[in-house]
């Protein structure tokens, strides 16, 4: 048991060292009622008198005491957790300032306050565990307590014991039923198998001349299964006259020889203790096997960390140009979809970019309505100014080529808007890649500031050619509409004219002879407008030639569109991020190579501290797991039988 005690000890050293969390050994809670010798209980597991005493209600804090192994030249000292600056080395001012920062807390009356109050004891021989002393239970106010005191002292327990990592002490006093204890009842509500739950009797030096608690204590009225220990307190008067708590301890041994001879052993403080300690070792060897777990798993984790951290004595030249490398190497591959971890909560890099083109650019330029703007009236108008004085017999063709490029000049918005959206995501990408962890840049904040500055004027010098060409395609859609595009809904322009100024009996026959024209060739499709002309009410010329120019731009305006879909996409593309891609690597080395290494090579102190932590990190698990190697396995297990007639302590193979 020494043995393992101190393994522990040691391994939460280390942990300590390490600035993680140790081993989670459970907190022992005392629960009871008042005056039932709660706090006399926890002074003997301590081995320390320092608690209030008094009658009535004396505690009205939760106490929560952190045990922990001394370091340095003081071996015993305390330190409040609201007075970090004051050492306690007396016990007597450790009372005092409990005694005082619970009528702070609680107020000068008997009221009670969930607020605790933690205290740190240190010694070279504790183990580092966690002890709780709570107010007491109580059923009826007392003098000037609040109306509710039991629910809420009630409530203040459960929050506690609630707790699955926590062992129990019920504590009970001799001369009261125990089998309506308030201490066993709650702790039954969080622990019905009685898996953590330790029962403790106390006062039986008080008991009426004549009667025993052997029924009691052999668990023959309330069977627990954790074990029923019997101990002795200090009386109020034994604490006013300075008896010592070993004074005690002797007086309690002769108490159990006398009274209970037969189970003398299996009671009393120095046994409480005992028992304490077995069930805390239970739990440090069901512990074991997770605490290696965790220390192997911490261990690679540091060592990984280590790894990005890097060696402060690596050649700058040589790291400079490595960095360099594999910062491109991870540009290049975030746009190609070569990442060795893939994002799952955003579309990045070339993903991104082909989201731009395949829905943000398409599904703008298909919500371009191609008549946007053009009203009937505003059609007429324009085929009116462009036939002069002379009267419409034909639809213009001026005006038709006018109203068209206007239409066609709305698509150059999105596609300029389209060059910019590629540009955020290229320079989102230098962020991300600067500032990946994975990349090593991290470590040399100025070089993470040179790299992206370079990278961004880069893509800066390309976006006035890019916007230029797509500038370009435009303009090249505007410069020449070819009626003569097979898509086009007319390649029979001239003839079509002629039909709009047929009677309407003869534009049937009009089509009907088109359509079987063996030189030009025509999709049902295509003749619907026509037939429409033909298959509706008579109506004026004008309509007629008004009808047939929607149908001519909406047709043409499509042709260009689809152009737009597929040109502006590769011309981005050929122009900025290919051209990117391939003169990224050399851009850099021609910028940044040839300056001073170790000037862009600069830690950051954080870096510097880190890397520090983190080989101390590593020291100390390995110092861990090699503890944990040299402690023998334990061939045997505590446990604790309870039957009607006795109680036994054994130790099974």
């Amino acid at each position: 048991m020494d043995e393992l005690i101190d393994t522990i000890n040691q391994l939460q050293d280390v942990f300590l060292a390490t600035g993680s969390q140790g081993l989670d050994l459970p907190q022992i809670v005392v629960v009871g009622a008042q005056s039932s010798g709660k706090s006399s209980v926890l002074e003997h597991l301590v081995g320390k008198s320092f608690l209030p005493r008094g009658p009535g209600v004396v505690t009205r804090c939760p106490l929560v005491l952190r045990l922990q192994r001394a370091q340095g030249s003081l071996q015993e000292y305390a330190i409040f957790q609201h007075d970090k600056t004051r050492v306690f080395t007396d016990s007597e001012m450790i009372t005092r300032e409990i005694e005082e920062q619970t009528s702070r807390l609680a107020g000068g009356r008997r009221g009670i306050c969930s607020v605790p109050i933690l205290l740190r004891l240190y010694s070279s021989s504790f183990l580092n565990l966690t002890m709780v002393d709570l107010p007491g239970l109580t059923k009826v106010p007392v003098g000037d307590q609040p109306a509710d005191i039991e629910r809420q002292t009630r409530d203040l327990t459960l929050k506690y014991i609630q707790n699955p990592n926590c062992i129990i002490l019920a504590v009970t006093p001799a001369n009261a039923d125990m089998a309506t204890s308030e201490s066993l009842k709650i702790a039954r509500e969080v622990d019905p198998e009685g898996a953590r739950t330790l029962a403790v009797v106390t006062k039986l030096d008080l008991m009426d001349d004549g009667t025993d608690a052997m029924d009691i204590l052999t668990g023959r009225v309330i069977p627990v299964k954790l074990g029923i220990i019997g101990i002795v307190n200090r009386s109020q008067k034994d604490i006013m006259e300075g008896k010592s708590i070993m004074q005690n301890l002797k007086e309690e041994a002769e108490f159990f020889y006398k009274k209970y001879r037969s189970i003398c052993e299996l009671h009393g403080s120095v046994y409480l203790t005992k028992t304490v300690q077995a069930l805390l070792i239970n739990h440090i060897k069901n512990c074991l096997p997770k605490l290696r777990e965790r220390i192997n798993q911490k261990l690679a984790s540091q060592k990984s960390e280590l790894e990005v951290l890097g060696d402060a004595k690596t050649d700058r030249p040589t790291l400079l140009l490595d960095l360099m490398t594999k910062f491109s190497n991870s540009y290049c591959a975030a746009i190609n979809g070569d990442l060795s971890n893939i994002q799952t909560n955003e579309l990045y890099g070339g993903a991104r970019i082909n989201y731009v083109f395949q829905e943000s650019l398409n599904t703008t330029l298909k919500s371009i309505d191609a008549l946007a703007g053009l009203s009937k009236g505003a059609i007429l108008t324009a085929m009116q100014n462009a036939s002069g004085v002379n009267p419409t017999l034909f639809v213009p063709e001026v005006a038709f080529e006018l109203l068209v490029k206007r239409q066609i000049k709305r698509l150059r918005s999105p596609c300029i808007q389209c060059v910019d959206l590629i540009h955020e995501e290229l320079c989102r990408i230098v962020q991300h890649c600067v500032e990946d962890q994975d990349s090593g840049l991290r470590r040399f904040p100025k070089l993470q500031r040179e790299i992206s500055e370079v990278v961004s004027e880069l893509l800066r010098s390309r976006m006035p050619i890019t916007n230029q060409m797509v500038d370009h395609f435009i303009d090249i859609q505007l410069a020449y509409v070819n009626t003569g595009h097979p898509d086009f809904l007319p390649n029979w322009a001239p003839s079509m004219q002629l039909a709009t100024v047929q009677s309407n009996r003869s534009d049937s026959d009009f089509l009907d002879r088109k359509k079987s024209s063996s030189s030009i060739k025509f999709a049902e499709e295509d003749l619907q407008p026509l037939r429409s002309l033909s298959q509706d009410p008579p109506m004026d010329k004008s309509a007629k030639h008004c009808i047939l120019i929607q149908e001519l731009i909406q047709s043409y305006f499509s042709i260009v569109r689809k152009s737009v879909q597929d040109i502006v996409p590769k011309t981005i593309m050929h122009f900025l991020v290919n051209y990117v891609l391939d003169h990224l690597q050399s851009e850099l080395v021609a910028k940044l190579y040839r300056r001073d290494a170790s000037d862009l090579l600069q830690e950051s102190v954080i870096v510097v501290e880190r890397r520090k932590e983190v080989k101390a990190a590593i020291s100390a698990l390995e110092k861990a797991h090699s503890i944990l190697n040299m402690l023998k396995p334990a061939k045997n297990s505590v446990t604790y039988h309870i039957s009607k007639s006795d109680v036994q302590f054994s130790s099974l193979v």
